[in-house]
């Protein structure tokens, strides 16, 4: 077991998932070094894998994350939850598409004219985007479990798609665009996984979840991404993976939860124990990698972080689409954004910061500069800041 500080470990986490070396690189390498970037629809500033890849590479654009799926360097399926993976990735998920398969088996089995019309148009006429399923028909899916108000095709999409039997080949914007399994994923892949033993992907995969978090623990209710693992299996594994010498230990001075690094990793560690922690102020999205264990915000950066978008806008602390400040290394504050599109304002409702951060006016220039950039990565023309920042107590 290995012994580091905090500021040892908040330097290891900013070099390898905020910090990496892809300026002049481009989406595709990003994807390959984040591991997984978690997809969402909330668009408040912009969607979430947008500001993910933006935060890192400053010449991104949508359209760069779009075309890796296209192109196919990339699909979609549920790692921390649902995510764009790189392709090369795509047998590892073998085991939870056949739960989910023999777990929608019965409901696909009640809209079989439905699929069978689904597949049939894609292998008649190739991809196409979810829209071009037309249906009068509603049922109990998606988020209306309890109701009737989604779209019979829509619903058996959803089916098809977490089963493996189609995949997610395009976006544009909120529409996604589908194409049958068998002509969107390589022969090689699919014969890979056919050729994959269960516990092979299940060590592959805990690798590549080690590998985007970097900085892990066991106590992770989503540790190795393993479809519904028990705490003592997922203990049991970890241990394993110590043992074997895969994984080395590390215990934070001051915490008292235990966690672990790849070994491979080890030597990077060790050389954050001198680095100079890189200045910069930048605004981290609520489903960031960097944020994923929220466990872990407390334990290295005595920060509490919680995304407020589903919490009554009565009970809410700081605002919808609150995002994480991250200044010169450390998390200093809260940002709530929201961006009036129709008039090109990036309106700063609230800024807090933590009770040991002072309100300088370099602070105040930063900030502002920083409030700037990030207008302009989203495309906005303006920032509207609130009259007060508020200090917590």
């Amino acid at each position: 077991m290995i012994t580091i500080t905090k500021q040892t470990a908040r330097n290891f986490l900013l070099r390898r998932m905020i910090y990496p070396e892809l300026q002049q690189q481009g989406v595709v390498q990003l994807l390959q070094c984040l591991e997984a970037i978690q997809l969402d629809p909330v668009a408040t500033v912009e969607r979430n894998h947008h500001l993910v890849a933006g935060l890192r590479l400053p010449a991104f654009t949508p359209a760069d994350l779009e075309n890796t799926l296209k192109n196919g360097q990339a699909f979609e399926y549920f790692a921390q939850a649902a995510c764009i993976l790189p392709m090369k990735d795509y047998p590892l998920f073998a085991d939870l598409r056949g739960q989910m398969r023999a777990g929608s088996q019965d409901e696909l089995k009640r809209y079989e004219s439905a699929a069978s019309y689904i597949l049939s148009k894609l292998a008649d006429e190739g991809p196409l985007p979810s829209n071009a399923f037309a249906s009068e028909t509603k049922v109990r899916g998606g988020w209306h479990t309890g109701e009737e108000k989604t779209k019979e095709t829509s619903h058996v999409l959803t089916l098809l798609f977490q089963s493996g039997q189609i995949q997610v080949v395009g976006r544009d914007g909120a529409t996604r665009f589908f194409a049958r399994t068998e002509e969107a994923i390589p022969l090689a892949l699919q014969q890979q996984e056919l050729e994959q033993s269960s516990e092979e992907r299940c060590h592959a995969l805990l690798r590549k979840y080690a590998r985007a978090y970097r900085l892990f623990s066991a106590d992770d209710a989503r540790y190795g991404w393993q479809p519904k693992c028990p705490a003592a299996v997922r203990r049991g594994l970890h241990q394993q993976f110590v043992d074997n010498g895969t994984f080395t230990e590390i215990q934070i001075e001051g915490v008292k939860r235990s966690y672990a690094v790849l070994t491979e990793d080890l030597p990077e560690l060790l050389n954050c124990l001198e680095l100079e922690t890189p200045r910069g102020i930048h605004f981290i999205s609520p489903l960031d990698s960097l944020l994923w264990y929220r466990e872990r915000i407390v334990d290295v950066y005595d920060f509490y972080y919680r995304w407020e978008i589903y919490t009554p806008k009565e009970k809410r602390t700081y605002g919808a689409y609150v995002m994480p400040i991250l200044m010169d290394g450390n998390l200093v504050g809260r940002m709530d954004p929201l961006f009036d599109r129709k008039n090109g304002i990036l309106n700063i409702q609230l800024i807090s910061l933590e009770s040991d951060i002072s309100w300088s006016s370099s602070h105040k220039s930063r900030l502002v500069e920083a409030f700037d950039t990030f207008a302009k990565q989203i495309g906005a023309g303006q920032v509207s800041l609130p009259e007060t920042v508020t200090i917590k107590l």
